[in-house]
């Protein structure tokens, strides 16, 4: 009798890892298959934590969005990119239509890439 009873519970074990397994299995499917990956993204899949799957699906992700043409870039993308190439000391408005934000970008896209923080600027300049 006791054989049976622990038989049951086993398959009752086994049968709940299972699941568990094809909740993982869909998680990651889904985490995967999102546009972006955000905390909320990350929170709907069960994973809390970046673990190289998520690690790979970032990658991907960023990967794509890098080897875009530059024909193909969203007008925000262009935002970013033409403010942060610009200079405190640029006295020109922000373009707002996509035509003239690649002009821009075509303009500034050389200069010298800011410093990741005024904190780090301060400190080169005072190391010269």
């Amino acid at each position: 009798m006791v054989d049976i009873l622990q038989n049951i519970d086993r398959e009752n074990i086994r049968s709940q890892i299972r699941q568990n397994q094809e909740a993982g299995r869909q998680a990651l499917k889904n985490l995967k298959e999102c546009k972006k990956l955000s905390a909320g993204a990350l929170f709907k899949s069960g994973r809390a934590w970046l673990g190289p799957e998520v690690l790979e699906a970032q990658l991907k992700a960023s990967s794509e969005i890098s080897e875009l043409e530059e024909s193909k870039w969203s007008v925000a993308q262009l935002k970013s990119l033409v403010n942060y190439k610009r200079r405190k000391t640029d006295s020109w408005q922000q373009p707002k239509t996509r035509v003239d934000l690649l002009n821009k970008w075509a303009e500034i896209k050389h200069r010298e890439t800011p410093p990741p923080s005024p904190v780090r600027d301060e400190d080169d300049s005072s190391d010269e």
